[in-house]
């Protein structure tokens, strides 16, 4: 009994090395895997980190654009308003320009009718003048005549 418990003694120590075998090898998987996945969690945080970099760049990016647009816009609003304010002034400037013409041409054509009627009576005036010279150049003619 004394060979059969050291051989129980035997197998119970071999059992136990290669428990300690198995765990010492679990134990390094274990750890292996510990080390592998604080690894991979930096290379997370390191993305994390550079992604985070990225939005604030982009972000300030987009607050820049989004200033850039908003003067933009107000410098648009100016040039319209200018614009339209300008084109308003020549439309009106014309239609101004246009009255004043047409009242002229308006004026100028009544002077014309009103000159050319003075000059039908003037030229009247002027026949009836030159038929009374004749008229009293021949009584005057007349009269020499009778005197002589």
């Amino acid at each position: 009994m004394a060979a059969e418990g050291e051989l129980l003694k035997s197998q119970s120590v071999e059992q136990y090395k290669a428990e300690i075998e198995r765990l010492a090898k679990e134990l390094s998987e274990t750890t292996h895997e510990k080390i592998q996945a604080a690894e991979y969690g930096l290379v997370v945080l390191e993305e994390k980190q550079s992604l985070k970099q990225q939005y604030d760049e982009l972000e300030s990016a987009y607050e820049t654009v989004r200033h850039e647009l908003e003067q933009l816009k107000e410098a648009f609003g100016q040039a319209y308003s200018n614009h339209r304010k300008v084109a308003e002034d020549g439309e009106t400037r014309e239609e101004t320009l246009l009255q004043e013409s047409a009242s002229k041409e308006a004026y100028y054509l009544s002077k014309i009718l009103e000159l050319q009627t003075d000059l039908k009576q003037a030229r009247t005036v002027v026949a009836n003048v030159q038929s009374e010279n004749e008229r009293l150049s021949a009584v005057s003619l007349d009269l020499k005549e009778k005197e002589e």
